[in-house]
This record gives C-alpha cells, sequence and structure tokens, in this order.
C-alpha cells in the first residue's frame, strides 16, 4: 500500500489495540525548490524521473504535475525555473499528455487546454505522449519520449475544483 500517512483509530471506549508485526517504511521527498505563482505553491524537483515516475512522484509527496492556464502562469513558470538553485536538465516535465497516437493534448490535473506554448515542429509527434518545457530562454513546450530522465515541477495545492485524470501503470502496484 501506498500513501503518506499511517492512521489507527479506535472508536468507542475501553477499546484495546493490539497490533503485531507492522512494518513501516517510508521516503523522504528529493530535494527540490519551493515557489508561489499566481497564489499556486510549485516544487521544482531535483531528482531525473521518466515521465510517468514524475507523475506517480507528484502524486505521492505533493498533488500533481504542473499545468499551465495562462501566458501569466507561463511567464511565471520560466522566472520560478530561472531562479532555481540546481542546474535543470533541458527540459522538464509539465502534467501534460497527448492522446496515444493523436493530436489531442490535455492536462493530468484535469484543467483545459486553452493556453498553449508548444514549438512549431515536433519530432517525436507519432511517438511520444508526454509533455515537457524547454529550460533555455525560449521555455517551448515540447513532447519528448516518455522514457526520458528529467527534472519536474510539481504542484502542491490540492484542486478541490479539479478531477485528476486517472492515470494506469503496470510497473506500478
Amino acid at each position: 500500500m501506498l500513501g503518506q500517512f499511517v492512521n489507527v483509530f479506535l472508536v468507542g471506549s475501553h477499546l484495546i489495540l493490539t497490533i503485531c508485526e507492522l512494518e513501516v517504511y517510508g521516503e523522504m521527498a528529493a530535494p527540490s525548490f519551493s515557489a508561489v505563482m499566481m497564489g499556486r505553491s510549485v516544487e521544482v524537483v531535483e531528482k531525473k524521473l521518466c515521465w510517468s515516475d514524475a507523475l506517480f512522484y507528484c502524486r505521492d509527496f505533493y498533488w500533481d504535475l504542473l499545468s499551465i492556464c495562462s501566458e501569466k502562469e507561463q511567464r511565471e513558470v520560466e522566472e520560478v525555473l530561472r531562479s532555481v538553485p540546481f542546474p535543470l536538465t533541458k527540459r522538464v516535465w509539465l502534467g501534460l499528455r497527448r492522446e496515444l497516437m493523436g493530436d489531442t493534448w490535455f492536462w493530468m490535473t484535469g484543467v483545459s487546454e486553452d493556453f498553449t506554448y508548444f514549438e512549431t515542429k515536433s519530432y517525436w509527434k507519432d511517438t511520444s505522449p508526454c509533455g515537457a518545457m524547454d529550460t533555455s530562454n525560449r521555455f517551448h513546450w515540447g513532447d519528448l519520449p516518455c522514457e526520458e530522465h528529467l527534472h519536474f515541477i510539481c504542484l502542491k495545492d490540492h484542486q478541490r475544483d479539479k478531477d485528476r485524470v486517472y492515470y494506469f501503470s503496470s510497473s506500478r502496484p
């Protein structure tokens, strides 16, 4: 079982709890850089993972991979990436996903994709449905092979009004 907390509740009075052979293992979150943009807390994680592992990491430790909904948010993400105190990979994973063998992109956080900042040329269009942001001065979005190991940006704030996109991986229980 995966989770952030272990809770034990006894309801009522004069109850006895006995727990035998319980083992709990934990993992500390990787070093990261925190920032706030447009009132949302984000975390740039100093760990290089493939896209699906980055998604699960954000969902385990924070809330989700970051979605960008406006040009103003795009500019704020650019400022955050310029401020990160560790060297970044050439691209960072976002919560951007494309339909398999399709042209429709969507955000894993469930927000609509009204704003886009894609490069004009896509090299992996027919093979890779995973979206990343360039960390150079251009900061365009593009698709890359999902197996690439990149840094990534997590959204920390739980979005109560959004239904995240369900994602299944055979490599994860």
